[in-house]
């Protein structure tokens, strides 16, 4: 364009140069030399507007690449809220199970707590069972040379031992020896003939067992001879007393040892039926025994009374010797 502009005030200045008019022409070339101005600037706005468009070209494409670039970057961004979601699913799960598993938790430890107190209960419990066999073991071994004899009335001031050596040597056993006798005194309820038992502690164990061997001279008579145990062995002794009469009366061999019965040998275990039967037993003996007392002269008081620990009565018909 602008070459073309030169070459037309090129041109206009030949015919100028030819024409007689100068005034008019020299407008003219003016006028077209204002016009080249104004397109000069006209074609640098343009080549600057060549340059912005070119730029807005870039910009434009640039512009694309952003929004490619935005797009990806929501499709992006869709997939994160959309594993955010998913995480947030997953974490109120986890947050479900951590509460669930925390009540477990709770109620595991309580379990274990219950389960160590209840561990605890039972070692003390068992503590306490062993403690108790012990000081019942020791209350069998002090009672170990102890004898118990019923039936031997009762008279004011008297001598006990006095009374139980007329008995064992002259009266009844027949003993030929001296026994050495420890304390001998009455203690426990009354018997059938309602007066106490009384309890001899014997010095040396081979004459108890002389004494026991002899009392089968008191068959049929009103006397009874049995070793002393404490309550809660005579208690389980007289459960088994039916059991051991029924074997002998088959022929068995049966040994009573404290509370446990041998038949043949072999320990004796009691069942449901037999300890009902042994309970009937009880009761029936009981009442005989309440009967045959009910008829009994009372027993006058006993002058300065000593006290002393009293022991289950043991009066049975048949003696038991182990």
């Amino acid at each position: 364009m602008a070459l073309n502009t030169k070459s037309l005030i090129e041109e206009s200045k030949k015919a100028m140069e030819q024409s007689d008019n100068d005034s008019n022409m020299n407008k003219i070339l003016m006028i077209l030399e204002k016009i080249d101005v104004r397109q000069q600037k006209l074609e640098d706005k343009l080549s600057k507007i060549d340059e912005m468009s070119h730029s807005l070209s870039q910009m434009c494409n640039k512009i694309t690449e952003i929004e490619t670039s935005i797009s990806d970057l929501v499709k992006r961004n869709s997939l994160i809220e959309k594993s955010v979601e998913d995480i947030g699913g997953l974490l109120d799960t986890v947050v479900e199970r951590c509460t669930s598993n925390k009540k477990e938790i709770e109620n595991m430890k309580r379990r274990n707590t219950e389960i160590e107190r209840q561990i605890e209960n039972d070692n003390l419990k068992e503590n306490f069972k062993q403690i108790e066999h012990s000081l019942l073991d020791l209350r069998c071994r002090s009672m170990k040379n102890n004898l118990i004899f019923s039936g031997l009335g009762f008279q004011q001031n008297e001598n006990c031992e006095e009374k139980l050596r007329r008995f064992m040597h002259y009266n009844e056993l027949g003993i030929e020896f001296h026994v050495e006798l420890g304390n001998v005194h009455r203690f426990g309820k009354p018997g059938l003939n309602g007066a106490k038992p009384i309890v001899a502690r014997f010095l040396y164990r081979k004459e108890l067992e002389a004494v026991l061997r002899n009392t089968n001279k008191l068959k049929g008579k009103s006397f009874g001879v049995n070793e002393q145990f404490p309550e809660e062995i005579e208690t389980r002794r007289k459960k088994l007393y039916p059991v051991l009469k029924k074997a002998r009366h088959e022929g068995k061999q049966v040994k009573l040892v404290r509370d446990k019965l041998f038949i043949n040998g072999k320990q004796y275990q009691s069942t449901e039926e037999e300890q009902n039967i042994a309970t009937e037993y009880r009761e029936t003996l009981l009442k005989n025994n309440q009967k045959q007392s009910g008829a009994s002269p009372p027993v006058p008081p006993r002058p300065f009374k000593r006290t002393r620990t009293q022991s289950s009565d043991t009066n049975y018909e048949e003696n038991e010797y182990v």
